[in-house]
């Protein structure tokens, strides 16, 4: 009972993880940085607030291309439902299943995401 309670008492101590460590799921196809344009997909710095597909000189797959066209912006809602099924936002995409993320680490990709260029 006493070690049950000091594990538990543990795991609350426990630091969240942070912005920069969770990011490290997105690394092999995202940036942060608006100038590194060889990964597979768009840099993510200032997506919140973005409408789909209009990072300058990146190659977008058609079907985000007419996603953005018909008004698609990158919200919190958006992004979230996205990154949960791509497809259900843009039938056809490119973009492959992203790694599961919690509720917190959502949040703090968000706070990434939304830093403006």
């Amino acid at each position: 009972m006493i070690l049950a309670a000091l594990l538990l008492a543990a795991a609350a101590a426990s630091p969240a993880p942070d912005a920069a460590r969770t990011f490290q799921k997105c690394i092999s196809c995202h940036s942060l940085d608006p100038e590194e344009m060889d990964l597979p997909g768009p840099h993510l710095k200032g997506v919140l607030g973005r409408r789909a597909a209009t990072v300058p000189d990146f190659g977008y797959s058609e079907a985000l291309q007419k996603a953005g066209a018909g008004g698609l912006v990158w919200t919190r809602e958006t992004l979230g439902k996205f990154l949960d099924n791509p497809e259900s936002i843009a039938p056809g995409t490119m973009m492959a299943k992203p790694p599961r993320t919690t509720p917190q680490e959502r949040e703090q990709l968000y706070g990434l995401f939304s830093t403006a260029e």
